[in-house]
This record gives structure tokens, C-alpha cells and sequence, in this order.
């Protein structure tokens, strides 16, 4: 019996598998799309340990991404890195994100990026806080000092010497750390350094405008009258360096909060916050009519017995075209010593601290010479107001391009040359020549006074010049006993002075003998005078002669 013919069915579940396979490929390439981030470009300054389709680039341990490709820039001085970020790192992105390659690192604060020794160097992202998104960043060449994350504030420095500082070395308060330094760079000139550093919150609250800060990287060694002084703040200043801070109290209680543009001086040490030689200078230049022996290049510059500056330079110039010879002195002066009140700015306002000094001088400041010590014969400048004398003002310098602060003559200085001079004056006169003259001449005078008590009193006025001489000398060589020595002289010129006045009786008033000794009497009145002043403020003072007023 013949088989019924079966008809063959002609679908078959393999050939499902194509579409199977399809969907599968569909859905593994939406999931890889959907997992996908943007692309984005970092450039760095080389590609040492990142390899393409291996570097990862990790965010708090988590990969985010892969190197896809390196190249060069146009003028082949970086390179740029080329990656693939997924897609949860897409809100990272933003403008101020940084990224920076991980390696295994050795430095004075410690090990970092041993992770790296075994899954070698990847790519780390500390993502920013702006709104804005961005596909193209340039790299850092190190792991950055201060998280954008991190509260407080941060401070800017200025300073002559920045030894042992670095970025990361800590900033203390009281021994304890509250910052630390995240950079230390010079000016575009070279000439100063600026130091940055972050204060963490809640420390932040102890800066303000008052606020000193100083160096205390490494060991300090001074001696003084105590013997030698070795000072360290700590070992980790020794290796790392480090700066802290104080805010003293102050006389002006209008402390400023701070802003973006406020710049502190980062002093060498402690001690040169009282002693600054980071204010801005001021330079004058001045003419005595006094002598300038005693005053050095370096002898200070005070402001009524607060020290303000310094002399910087004297010389001693010919002025062919006016055949004079000229010693300016050269001084500058620290207005920011001054501080100021009462005023629209009061605080970081460099030019009207240089405004200072040029209104004082309208209202009568001028500058003089003083004696810092008669052992020693060292002057020093004094700058004082003299409100009853005219005003005066700052004049352009021939011979420099400052000013010309107005001068005035006072001090002992004085007084000792005006001695000298009548001293002078006195032993050129010819007394053996006029006497004999007189007595050929006026026989009157003769039989009231005879040649030989003439010649007494020469003598006698030339024993009193001897003992006159000794004791300008001991007034020029030494304070001691001052006020007596003084007292003496004064009482040897009022007996000059009588046996002058004695001699006048008998001689005319119209020789030339006569109108001589009259000026001399008039110099030794106007000499006693000022010797009395002297013994005056020796009395209130008895050790301005030594120290000065």
C-alpha cells in the first residue's frame, strides 16, 4: 500500500538565530552607545606612562573613561590626549574641571601613586564648580594643593626671599596647621616673589588687614647679649618649610575684610615685622649748610625719635657751569610707617602715602642734622615740623630726579663752630702792634695805662685763649661732665669779655682797634647765649649729648 505523500514544513527555528543574533548585536550596541560619554581632549606636556585604548582616566577610584589616541600639537612642543568618557561622567565636564596623570611619586611630604607600580599611571579629574561645560582642557603637571570642594580663603603674599618654601609647605597658627602654600612664583620683573597660600575654614576668620605673617622654614641662628640662639618651629618645617601668622592688636580698629586684591608681606622672621624692608620707599634728596662729617651712608632717618628710613647715598659734585661744589644727601623714607586716618582709603593706597610727605612739607617739615653720639662724632637725619616758620616746599633737584626736601641748621654742630671761629678771630688780632701803636700815638691814654699793664693784659688775654682752646676741646672729645664744662666756658668768655670791655675804655672809638674788639665782644655775648640753651637742655636731659635729643 502506497505511503500518503507528507508535505515537509518549511520553517525552521534556526532561522531564528540570524535574528536573534541581530537583536543581540542591536542591543549590545545601544548599551555600549548608551554608555557612552562625550569625547574630550587634554593637553599635556608629555604622554610619559599613557597608552592608547589602556590609560584609564578615574574619578575617585572610578573609571570614567579611556585614552582612544595621542598627538601632537601643531608646533609639537605637547601633546594631546584624546578620550572616551562614559556616560555618568558627562556632568564632570565642566569648565574649570583639571585633570592631571597619576605616577608613582617620591618628594619631602611624603609617597605618593604607589597604586600605579602595578596598573600603571592613569588620568585623575577633580571636577569643577562652574556651570558651564567644556570638551577641551589643558592638564596640570601635578595633583592640585586645594580640592575645588575646599572652604576658606586664600591670601597672597609678597617677599624679597622665598627660601625653603615650596608648594605644599604648611601654614600654622599657634603650631597648628590651618593652610598651606599652593604657589611660589616670581613677578614678570624678577625683582619680588609671591606666594600663595589657602587658609582652611574656620581658621579663615583670623585674617584681616592687621594680619603679619612671617618665614619659619628651617633653623634660626642669632647671638646676642644672651649668647647664641638656635630656634626651630618643628621637624617638618625643617624639611618642608612653612610660614604662620599672628593679627596683634593695633591702635586702629578699622581693620579691612579682605578681598581678591589684598597683598600681605611675608617677612624672614618675626623679628622684621617691626623692621620692614618690604615698604615701598620714598627717596628726597638734602642740603646742608652744616658738615657732613659723622654722616654715613646707612645712619637712620628719624621722624621726631621714630625711625622712618635711612640715608641711601653723599657725594660730593662740581657744578662746572656754576663753579660750586654741592653735597647732596640722598635718604629714603617708608611712608607706609605712617598710618593713616580719617581718610576716604585709609588702607593699601600707595599713593596717598606718597601724598604724605608732601603735604608735612607744606606745613613746615624740614630735615636737619643731629648728633647721635659726641664719643663717636655719628650724625643721624632728623625730620621735624616747624610750624612757625614759613611753609616750605618740595623742589625738582638739579643733579638727580627727586625732590628737594627744604633743611634746617640747629644743634650743637653749631655752636662748637661759632666758638671755633671767635677763637680764630681773636688770636689774629695784633696785639703787640696796635698796643704800641695806641701808646705812640694817645699820650692821654698813656698816663692811664702804662705799656707794661698793656702787655699784662695781652698776656693775660692769651693765657684766657689757652684755657679758652682746652676747653673746646674737651667739649668736642667727650659728654662727661658736660653741663660743668659748659659752665666754665660761659664763665671764661664773660671774663674775655671784661678785659675786653676794660681794654675799650682807653682807646678811641674811631681805630680800627676798637670796632675789632667790639665785634669780638658781640660774638662771645651772642656765643654765651646759645651756651645757655645748651646748659638748659642738658639740665632737663642730662644724656642728649650722648644720645641725642
Amino acid at each position: 500500500m502506497q505511503e500518503p505523500e507528507r508535505k515537509q514544513n518549511r520553517f525552521s527555528f534556526l532561522w531564528l538565530l540570524p535574528v536573534f543574533a541581530l537583536a543581540a548585536g542591536l542591543y549590545l550596541a545601544y548599551a555600549r552607545y548608551n554608555r557612552l560619554g562625550p569625547s574630550i581632549q587634554i593637553e599635556l606636556e608629555n604622554a610619559a606612562g599613557i597608552e592608547a585604548n589602556r590609560t584609564k582616566i578615574r574619578y575617585r577610584a572610578v573609571e570614567i573613561g579611556t585614552v582612544s589616541s595621542i598627538a601632537f600639537t601643531e608646533d609639537l612642543k605637547k601633546v594631546i590626549v584624546s578620550a572616551q568618557m562614559t556616560h555618568n561622567a558627562t556632568s564632570l565636564l565642566r569648565r574649570d574641571a583639571k585633570f592631571w596623570v597619576v605616577r608613582p611619586q617620591i618628594s619631602l611630604s611624603g609617597i605618593t601613586g604607589l597604586d600605579t607600580i602595578v596598573s600603571g599611571s592613569f588620568i585623575a579629574i577633580e571636577p569643577g564648580i562652574s556651570e558651564e561645560k567644556a570638551r577641551r582642557f589643558v592638564g596640570l603637571d601635578k595633583a592640585p594643593l586645594i580640592d575645588a570642594g575646599d572652604i576658606g580663603i586664600r591670601v597672597r603674599m609678597v617677599t624679597n626671599t622665598a627660601k625653603g618654601l615650596y608648594s605644599g609647605s604648611p601654614v600654622y597658627y599657634r603650631g597648628i596647621k590651618v593652610g598651606q602654600i599652593e604657589t611660589v612664583q616670581f613677578n614678570d620683573e624678577f625683582d619680588r616673589i609671591y606666594v600663595e597660600a589657602f587658609i582652611n575654614r574656620p581658621y579663615d576668620q583670623l585674617i584681616n588687614s592687621n594680619t603679619k605673617f612671617w618665614n619659619i622654614s628651617g633653623v634660626n641662628f642669632a647671638i646676642g647679649p644672651n649668647g647664641a640662639e638656635i630656634s626651630m618651629e618643628s621637624l617638618e618645617t625643617l624639611a618642608l618649610g612653612g610660614i604662620t601668622f599672628s593679627t596683634p592688636m593695633s591702635l586702629n580698629q578699622e581693620e579691612k575684610h579682605l578681598d581678591e586684591d589684598t597683598l600681605f608681606t611675608l617677612y624672614e622672621n618675626e623679628k622684621d615685622i617691626y623692621q620692614s624692608i618690604n615698604y615701598q620707599k620714598q627717596y628726597y634728596v638734602l642740603y646742608f649748610s652744616d658738615s657732613l662729617r659723622g654722616l654715613k651712608a646707612g645712619a637712620r632717618v628719624e621722624f621726631d625719635g621714630i625711625e622712618i628710613g635711612q640715608v641711601i647715598d653723599i657725594r660730593l659734585i662740581y657744578d662746572e657751569k656754576k663753579e660750586q661744589a654741592v653735597m647732596p644727601v640722598l635718604i629714603e623714607v617708608e611712608p607706609e610707617r605712617i598710618t593713616r586716618v580719617n581718610g576716604e582709603e585709609a588702607f593699601e593706597n600707595l599713593e596717598a602715602d606718597a601724598a604724605i610727605f608732601d603735604n608735612l612739607v607744606s606745613k613746615g617739615l624740614k630735615a636737619s642734622l643731629e648728633s647721635a653720639n659726641l664719643i663717636t662724632g655719628t650724625k643721624f637725619v632728623r625730620l621735624s615740623m616747624y610750624h612757625k616758620e614759613p611753609e616750605g616746599k618740595l623742589t625738582k633737584d638739579s643733579y638727580s630726579a627727586y625732590s628737594i626736601m627744604p633743611t634746617k641748621n640747629t644743634g650743637l654742630n653749631k655752636i662748637t663752630e661759632d666758638i671755633g671761629i671767635i677763637v680764630e678771630r681773636v688770636k689774629k688780632l695784633p696785639f703787640d702792634s696796635l698796643f704800641a701803636k695806641a701808646n705812640s700815638t694817645m699820650g692821654a691814654i698813656h698816663d692811664a695805662v702804662s705799656q707794661k699793664e698793656v702787655q699784662e693784659l695781652a698776656g693775660s688775654i692769651n693765657s684766657t685763649l689757652a684755657q679758652f682752646e682746652q676747653t673746646l676741646a674737651s667739649v668736642q672729645s667727650t659728654s662727661q661732665s658736660a653741663n660743668t664744662l659748659l659752665r666754665g666756658l660761659n664763665s671764661q668768655i664773660a671774663s674775655v669779655s671784661k678785659q675786653l670791655e676794660q681794654t675799650l675804655y682807653g682807646i678811641s672809638p674811631s681805630s680800627n682797634l676798637y670796632f675789632n674788639l667790639n665785634q669780638t665782644m658781640q660774638a662771645l655775648e651772642k656765643t654765651a647765649k646759645s651756651i645757655d640753651r645748651v646748659m638748659l637742655q642738658i639740665d632737663a636731659k642730662p644724656n642728649s649729648l650722648i644720645f641725642g635729643d
